[in-house]
């Protein structure tokens, strides 16, 4: 049983609407935008009574609140260290506290609590405290969700029109490695603006954790869809799934207007210099 407001309600709706679907192909029973009241203890184990005025009895509760960092009597007002309102140590891309000669890294500060990231930041904190360097936080934080199919993404996972971004989908019914390991309910998503920088994505399916490698590198260096499709890949491989959306995107750009014109000039300009590199040795024209 889960009571929330929604599965995965931070993804994009498709990918949250898979693993919806799995959990309730597996018999979970999902109750969106419940409200629990209160709970008592029965016979049987616990009474859930619901803000609506229904009943959900069960074995076991689990209760996820998420994690409060343990700020408080540390003294760290009168070092000068500044919290949120949350208790939650504020620092800079340094990960340098409001007092210089104290840094933090993980849980107790107001960034993402990925453990990938904690780990990160703490060498970020610790190199720059120890070593005296200037060494910098990336802003691209990938994450996962390791549920059944996986949700992976990074960087953005919707297309903004207005600045002319795309979205570039392949579902895994066409990715081979999906259709022999009988795994194609998912799907690979770039996020791409006009001239094929990538600029993040959402994979959902086996290892998409893994698949998401490759796309958060992407991000993170600024490169395009025609770096990932003119990359040699192994195959197969679940990760195909963003080459195949890179090559889509590539294709579709080759197609427009302006590289077909640009195409067409580029074979007369070649046909004109076999012409005369056939004429000055004799041969005649290659045509």
């Amino acid at each position: 049983m889960i009571v929330r407001s929604g599965v995965l309600p931070k993804e994009v709706p498709d990918a949250a609407a898979l693993v919806r679907d799995s959990l309730v192909t597996g018999g979970v029973r999902i109750r969106e935008n419940s409200t629990v009241d209160h709970a008592v203890t029965t016979d049987a184990g616990t009474r859930l009574r619901l803000a609506h005025g229904a009943d959900v009895d069960a074995d076991v509760v689990l209760l996820a609140i998420g994690r409060s960092p343990r700020t408080a009597g540390l003294g760290l007002e009168r070092v000068g260290v500044r919290l949120d309102e949350g208790g939650h140590v504020i620092t800079d891309s340094r990960m340098m506290t409001s007092n210089p000669l104290i840094w933090a890294a993980g849980d107790v500060t107001a960034n993402p609590r990925f453990t990938h990231l904690a780990g990160v930041h703490a060498s970020v904190a610790a190199s720059n405290a120890v070593l005296g360097l200037r060494r910098r936080v990336s802003g691209i934080v990938p994450r996962v969700t390791f549920t059944s199919p996986e949700v992976a993404a990074v960087g953005l996972t919707a297309a903004d029109k207005r600045l002319q971004h795309r979205a570039r989908t392949v579902c895994h019914a066409h990715v081979d490695r999906a259709i022999t390991e009988d795994e194609t309910g998912g799907f690979t998503r770039l996020i791409v603006d006009r001239r094929g920088k990538i600029l993040g994505g959402t994979i959902v399916g086996p290892r998409a954790g893994e698949s998401l490698s490759e796309l958060t590198l992407a991000v993170q260096k600024g490169m395009t869809t025609s770096d990932i499709a003119g990359t040699t890949h192994p195959y197969p491989t679940f990760s195909d799934g963003v080459w195949n959306a890179a090559v889509a995107d590539v294709r579709e750009r080759l197609a427009s207007p302006v590289a077909r014109r640009a195409m067409a000039g580029l074979v007369w300009f070649r046909r004109r210099w076999l012409d005369k590199t056939c004429l000055s040795a004799g041969t005649g024209s290659p045509r």
